[in-house]
């Protein structure tokens, strides 16, 4: 493995291409995404006429905070945000698209950029279950909380449980792996090839 240090890039670089998770709970409350405005009307899991980009800080500590394209230009400078968002929006436009061909929608993701040798390049994990909220597309309904192959369930579990997002959380449901795993063969297809454990 061929590893090389990198000037990262002070964003969480965020491509929302449905309504979920923290954007959802600010659509809610504020009837924005990312201080950004939005259409009105939208439900859980609508998809946004385009993908979004929609940035964060880079939290040394915490949880990391949601901000517009406007304050992360600020922050970065607008080349480099410019240049984090081309590559981000075409990295999604693929991934989803390649997600959709095997019946899976990609809501959401975040990529980890910075600078090698001058040149722009994700920096960290990318597509996980970490990154990234995935969903079977065909259980996918507006305003109701699909199935989800990422860490939103467990997260609505902790919700559930009155978390109040400071260390330390309660431990969690217990799952059953097999289940999962099943869930997965059923939904997640190549045309060569079906994903095992």
């Amino acid at each position: 493995m061929l590893v090389r240090r990198a000037e990262m890039l002070s964003l969480e670089c965020i491509v929302r291409g449905r309504l979920a998770g923290q954007a959802f709970d600010e659509y809610v409350a504020r009837g924005t995404v990312h201080e950004m405005d939005v259409a009105k009307g939208m439900k859980l899991t609508d998809a946004f006429p385009v993908p979004m980009f929609t940035p964060s800080t880079k939290a040394e500590a915490g949880h990391d905070v949601n901000i517009s394209v406007d304050r992360a230009s600020l922050l970065v400078g607008a080349d480099r945000l410019h240049q984090a968002q081309e590559l981000c929006l075409d990295l999604f436009s693929r991934a989803a698209n390649a997600m959709a061909g095997v019946g899976l929608i990609l809501a959401d993701t975040k990529f980890e950029l910075g600078f090698v040798d001058g040149e722009l390049v994700v920096c960290d994990e990318v597509l996980t279950p970490d990154s990234s909220r995935i969903w079977p597309a065909d259980e996918v309904r507006s305003g109701e909380t699909p199935p989800s192959f990422d860490k939103q369930p467990f997260r609505d579990w902790l919700n559930s449980m009155g978390w109040d997002r400071t260390p330390a959380a309660t431990n969690g449901p217990r799952r059953d792996r097999g289940a999962d795993v099943v869930a997965l063969r059923g939904c997640v297809r190549t045309s060569d090839r079906t994903i095992t454990h």
